[in-house]
């Protein structure tokens, strides 16, 4: 029996995926567990296996081709099966599908009666071309209706995928002269690039050099400015999955809580100066070094513990608020695509050692887009840090479905008041958005004091 592959929802956020790549082709055996394709998600780029055996009867979706969640990808089965009940297009492997360009046989009628066979109805005239009035009252033929845009010279539809048809149209490329490497000789992407890189390749004639025009006497003009072109204004960029659900995402997470948001200066003179003997030691016994995000993710995780609604999630669909009785950190990690937090589990169980140690390698296959789901999924806080960047001071919109975010500025040098003397501070800044359904101004600023107490005494973060 014919199985259908369908698109699967593999992360929590995902309501669409791209096929970014086919690894078997049509007509190959698979078994349970092989990799059939690749599939881009908002999160990560994964890979799409067989949970049944058999041969790949069809492949329904083109490489770049964007699906939502449950819809068909391909079909798998005996070979030879029929698969049009699935498929939904009439045809199935092995039988003979109808030419439609082909003429009907006349089929003889039966004349038991011995009655005179009915004349034949003449098949009506073609309709004629309407003359139209000119301008000075002699009429001329219609003009033929222009050929639509993706057909060929006969008025038929050329066979290319969605992604295709736009980077012809974006490089003025005439489909009917690109030859489809896809199913059934359809037209993908890569055969409209590699006919642009064929086009681009043959060298243009050289101009033949006019004669240089006799010298004109000078005349003094205005100024002239170059207007730029319209079409090169801009350049356009498909949009990924991540930055969707980025853009949806925090959308409804700015629209629908209410964000209010709390700044305290915290002198981090003594933090700065743990960090650097944690790392005397760390480098001595060749351990990962410890960052001063990582203080800060510890001296978040501790601090939830005392302040349960900071660590709590809004659910407006169950009429409850969900106080988590384990601290998750997500860590927003910056990259090409967009922004993602993978998340480091049971961070208020963990030593700075260990939480650098994770935190880095999360990071580093969160830029290579290497993240198992569960590695992203179930924060229930979140961290980010624009320091490294200059930033003095920001605010961050909450990542959903938590209650608050920390935005973490830099570090700086600054002259502080020290018992009534100007002194020089080591000083940093840091911004808690809250959703005010779950987390009031008081809960708010309590959470801050305590985060401010760990990291203006660093030593209790190892106790």
């Amino acid at each position: 029996m014919a199985n259908a592959i369908e698109m699967p929802k593999l992360s929590d956020t995902m309501e669409e995926g791209v096929l970014s790549a086919w690894l078997v082709d049509e007509g190959d055996e698979v078994s349970s567990g092989d990799v059939l394709a690749q599939v881009e998600t908002d999160k990560a780029t994964m890979d799409l296996e067989a949970f049944d055996e058999g041969v790949l009867l069809r492949k329904v979706i083109d490489e770049g081709d964007t699906v939502p969640i449950g819809e068909l990808i391909a079909v798998i089965g005996e070979e030879g099966e029929d698969i049009s009940s699935l498929v939904g297009d009439g045809e199935g492997d092995g039988a003979a599908t109808a030419d439609p360009e082909a003429e009907p046989e006349p089929v003889e009628p039966e004349d038991p009666a011995g009655e005179p066979e009915p004349e034949p109805v003449e098949a009506a005239p073609e309709p004629e071309v309407e003359p139209e009035p000119t301008g000075d009252g002699q009429l001329r033929e219609r003009e033929p209706e222009p050929v639509p845009a993706g057909t060929d010279a006969e008025g038929r539809r050329i066979k290319a995928s969605p992604l295709a048809r736009r980077i012809a149209q974006e490089h003025d490329v005439d489909l009917e002269r690109v030859e489809g490497s896809g199913p059934e000789g359809r037209i993908v992407r890569r055969d409209v690039e590699a006919y642009i890189e064929e086009r681009e390749a043959v060298p243009e004639p050289e101009p033949v050099p006019e004669p240089e025009p006799a010298p004109e006497p000078a005349v003094a003009e205005e100024p002239t400015y170059a207007i730029p072109d319209e079409e090169a204004a801009y350049e356009s960029e498909d949009i990924s999955q991540m930055r969707k659900t980025i853009a949806r995402r925090l959308a409804e997470s700015k629209y629908s809580a209410p964000h209010y948001y709390l700044t305290v200066d915290i002198d981090v003179e003594k933090a700065v100066e743990l960090r650097e003997d944690l790392n005397e030691l760390a480098e001595e016994q060749g351990r990962t070094k410890i960052s001063f995000n990582d203080l800060i993710t510890k001296a978040c995780a501790l601090s939830l513990h005392d302040h349960p609604y900071v660590n709590a999630a809004y659910r407006p669909d169950e009429g409850e608020i969900h106080k988590h009785n384990r601290v998750h950190i997500g860590i927003a990690v910056a990259i090409d695509e967009g922004l993602i937090t993978p998340v480091v589990r049971d961070a208020d169980r963990k030593g700075l050692s260990q939480i650098a140690q994770e935190t880095r390698d999360l990071a580093e296959r969160a830029r290579n887009r290497d993240l198992e789901p569960e590695e992203f999924e179930g924060a229930t806080f979140t961290t980010s840090n624009l320091g490294m960047f200059g930033i003095e001071e920001f605010t961050a919109i909450i990542n959903p479905p938590n209650s608050a975010i920390l935005a973490i500025g830099e570090i700086r040098e600054t002259p502080v008041v020290e018992e009534g003397e100007v002194v020089p501070g080591t000083r940093m800044k840091v911004t808690l958005s809250c959703d005010h359904r779950v987390v009031d101004g008081a809960k708010g600023a309590q959470f801050l004091d305590t985060v401010k107490s760990y990291l203006e005494e660093p030593m209790n973060l190892l106790l």
